[in-house]
């Protein structure tokens, strides 16, 4: 999936007026929940709820490199959680590449306790509907385009930095 891009139009999967639909709708409340539960919130409860929203085998790639299981979750934030931390999902493209897998493209906008906006961006992902008909992130790849200088984020790649040196 290109980083830089559009998503490229999906091939014409077969579904009915209403199969799409209902995917579309599940999808985005999958979309909107991980957005709602992503505060960094530093609670192996909420960070187990998290990790419920992707199969057990998907990847979350991370803007610094590293890439984790959806059990380790909890990680992106652990070392300085934010007081507050709000995703604001504005544009999102969903194209299906079979009945039971799609391609996403998620903008979004996040406000933190020290800026907002923090930091925007786009997450990618890639979702399979499950046995049981859920929809579930197989991938997710969260890109950064900017971030405000002085806010959380930046904090935490100068920390990183700093860490490495």
């Amino acid at each position: 999936m290109s980083t830089k891009n559009p998503l490229s139009r999906g091939p014409r999967v077969g579904m009915t007026p209403t199969e799409e639909v209902t995917a579309r709708s599940l999808i985005l409340a999958l979309i909107n929940r991980y957005a709602s539960l992503a505060r960094g919130i530093p609670d192996p409860q909420v960070n187990q709820e998290i990790a419920s929203l992707f199969l057990p085998k998907a990847t979350i790639s991370l803007p610094d490199g590293r890439v984790l299981s959806p059990s380790e979750i909890g990680k992106i934030t652990e070392s300085n959680p934010p007081e507050l931390l709000r995703h604001h999902v504005t544009t999102v493209d969903v194209q299906f590449d079979s009945k039971k897998q799609a391609r996403c493209q998620t903008y979004i906008i996040a406000g933190t306790h020290l800026k907002m906006p923090d930091h925007w961006g786009r997450w990618d992902a890639d979702v399979v509907q499950t046995e049981d008909g859920r929809w579930l992130f197989a991938r997710k790849v969260i890109l950064v385009d900017g971030m405000d200088e002085g806010g959380w984020l930046q904090g935490l790649v100068d920390a990183s930095v700093a860490a490495t040196d």
